[in-house]
């Protein structure tokens, strides 16, 4: 199940991308924009604490924020990057982000994605809708053929997540990510442009 977008031509200042869905806005960022995703990452550190990477307090204030924007913008410019940043249509309220990473082009035309939602906006279809906009912009857009998700073996919406955009699942990653303070394992998923 892949959702539709379109690209915003008449985009905000702010960002160097901007897509739209049905109710949301996917854009990647620039660094201006710092106090926004610190706003939303200080939000919600406590709930994304058992899934997400770990890092220390530092990362979660704007001035590191602006740094992360900065890396963000110019990998993205390089192709080694698709950032989008999540937005309700008509809020400038950060309520999540998936990205898209480790682009491989040539034979591969692959990347991995990762995604986060606001505590207060679980379980409405958010992520489903920009997950499946960003999969199918990435396979029109980018030609990418394969996209995989790695996903903790207790996340049970993650894995709901994906099951209903129609990633297969293939394995598991044995430590492959620091997460809350220990590396561990993960359940690998992946979704093809043109499914077998």
């Amino acid at each position: 199940m892949i959702m539709s977008y379109d690209i915003d031509t008449a985009r905000p200042r702010c960002t160097l991308l901007s897509l739209k869905t049905d109710r949301l806005r996917l854009s990647v960022l620039k660094k201006s924009e710092a106090y926004r995703v610190g706003d939303y990452l200080r939000r919600n550190r406590e709930f994304h604490k058992q899934f997400s990477q770990t890092h220390d307090d530092e990362y979660f204030t704007d001035r590191m924020q602006k740094g992360y924007l900065e890396y963000d913008a110019m990998a993205f410019k390089d192709g080694n990057i698709v950032p989008l940043w999540i937005t309700l249509k008509d809020s400038d309220q950060i309520i999540g982000r998936v990205s898209f990473f480790n682009l491989a082009y040539g034979g591969m035309m692959s990347c991995a994605t990762g995604y986060h939602l606001d505590k207060d906006y679980t379980s409405k279809g958010y992520m489903t809708e920009a997950l499946g906009a960003g999969c199918e912009f990435m396979f029109k857009e980018y030609k990418m053929h394969r996209i995989e998700a790695f996903i903790l073996p207790g996340n049970q919406p993650s894995i709901n997540l994906v099951n209903r955009l129609g990633f297969k699942y293939e394995g598991k990653r044995i430590s492959y990510m620091h997460i809350n303070g220990e590396y561990r394992d993960h359940e690998a998923y992946y979704l093809l442009s043109d499914p077998l």
